[in-house]
């Protein structure tokens, strides 16, 4: 990946992180993390997505450490009642500026050109949604364990499933190639904003986790 140059003319992405009684200190390093792997003139803003959380941290200390450290990056919405993990990921998109949405949990790590190859793909064909690779980090050491390229699909319980790629990317004997996939999963995806909206965003009558994952898919 690293041998392959992007356009510098990419769209700029806004980043949303959806969260209720996460830890503090693994919100600012999903926060840390996106703000020093994403270049600058792409991150449009990064928000934060509180889903009516009752940590006391979360309120008066994560305002005041974002908007003393990321003064106008960084913005924190708060739903006043529980919507669920669907109706947050709506209210972070209604929020976001930039052409491009990136709806993540507020746990993850980013690597170095982990935005350029989205960007790029979306920018070919704005019908496209983009799932970044999942990688393991071990709670225990922070090893990170990097997971096998794959596609996903569904088992029998509509769960989602990691699946050998097709052999035509196999062929290719690429690994920085992108993987088409029939499924997808819902706590990592990228998408233009006004063709998420096009095709209906997210039901917000869903209200168990998962279920996500089967609409985008289909």
């Amino acid at each position: 990946c690293r041998q392959v140059t992007h356009s510098e003319d990419l769209p700029q992405i806004s980043v949303v992180f959806i969260f209720v009684n996460e830890a503090l200190s693994v919100i600012l390093r999903s926060v840390h993390s996106v703000v020093n792997h994403t270049p600058s003139q792409l991150l449009k803003e990064v928000i934060l997505v509180d889903d009516n959380s009752d940590n006391v941290e979360l309120k008066f200390n994560l305002d005041q450490y974002v908007h003393k450290r990321y003064p106008g990056l960084v913005k924190v919405v708060r739903n006043s009642r529980r919507e669920g993990l669907i109706r947050a990921r709506l209210q972070g998109w209604k929020v976001a500026t930039a052409p491009i949405v990136g709806f993540f949990d507020a746990h993850v790590e980013f690597n170095t050109g982990w935005a350029e190859p989205a960007l790029a793909r979306i920018r070919e064909d704005r019908r496209r949604i983009i799932l970044p690779a999942i990688d393991n980090i071990k709670y225990s050491t922070f090893e990170v364990q990097q997971y096998a390229s794959a596609a996903h699909g569904y088992n029998w319980g509509l769960w989602c499933m990691y699946i050998i790629p097709p052999q035509d990317w196999l062929d290719r004997g690429d690994e920085s190639a992108p993987i088409r996939t029939p499924a997808m999963i819902g706590c990592s995806f990228v998408v233009d904003r006004e063709y998420f909206g096009d095709i209906g965003l997210l039901d917000p009558g869903m209200e168990v986790y998962g279920a996500e994952n089967i609409e985008l898919g289909m």
